[in-house]
């Protein structure tokens, strides 16, 4: 009895709510329509006014450096990039490395696929434990951000909405993180037994070309209920991944609002 192996080889799924959630292309849900009438001179108005992107926002501080909203802009910026830094290093480590190698399943043994399904358990723990370590990243964050318009001088009425956005903002990407963790976890769950199967049925199946033979359907059932377990496990991860991806834009949304860009 033959059965399709679509999940024979490891299932690739990327963080991309990583390079999406925390860097300045984070979308900002937050009403700041009116930030532009507390701007304090008109000259405020005409630096910030069209700014959409990253290298506009430099370019613009490079012939402003003392205007304190654009610095706190860049600072807001830098702590953004420091916290998806900081999340990038933090999410290589939910995976032990050996998860990345392909498993040969004509060559491979008990004690390899044993060893394989240990780090997919130490993946799926990390992937239920790890919350509270981004709350961290993001708590620094906010308090860098908080310290810069200190320090810059920003009047309250600019700056509380900035934080308040940023907390939104903040709210938002850990329920994605929550969300796509606990996706995760599953995942590594679903792989786990779909090699356990394997692992218990070692010696009596053949992979040709590119097919499991295994010599009873009942042992098909079962391998086609464990592989489709994993598939839509991993599709659920990719699903929360896209949509994530979906909300990108240029600056953040608080300061589409601030320099009036549509």
């Amino acid at each position: 009895m033959s059965s399709n192996p679509n999940s024979s080889a490891r299932v690739r799924i990327a963080f991309l709510f990583l390079f999406v959630l925390l860097g300045v292309a984070t979308y900002f849900a937050i009403d700041l329509s009116k930030f532009q009438e507390r701007l304090s001179t008109q000259e405020d108005h005409e630096i910030l006014q069209g700014i959409t992107n990253p290298s506009q926002l430099e370019d613009a501080l490079k012939q402003h450096p003392s205007n304190s909203i654009l610095r706190l802009m860049a600072k807001a910026a830098k702590a953004a990039d420091d916290a998806r830094s900081a999340i990038d290093r933090l999410s290589a480590q939910i995976e032990p490395a050996t998860l990345s190698k392909e498993i040969d399943f004509n060559s491979t043994n008990r004690n390899n696929l044993d060893a394989f399904r240990s780090d997919l358990r130490k993946a799926e723990a990390n992937a239920a434990s790890f919350l509270p370590r981004y709350v961290a990243i993001f708590k620094a964050e906010h308090e860098q951000v908080a310290s810069a318009a200190l320090s810059l001088h920003v009047p309250k009425d600019i700056a509380s909405p900035v934080l308040d956005g940023l907390a939104q903002r903040q709210a938002k990407a850990l329920n994605a993180i929550s969300a796509i963790l606990s996706a995760r976890a599953d995942y590594y769950r679903a792989y786990e037994k779909y090699l356990a199967l394997l692992s218990s049925e070692l010696g009596s199946f053949k992979v040709v070309n590119g097919q499991f033979i295994f010599p009873l359907q009942r042992t098909v059932e079962r391998y086609n209920a464990a592989s489709g377990a994993m598939t839509a496990a991993a599709r659920r991860v990719t699903d929360l991944e896209t949509d994530v991806k979906k909300k990108n834009q240029p600056l953040p949304e608080e300061w589409m609002q601030l320099t009036g860009a549509k």
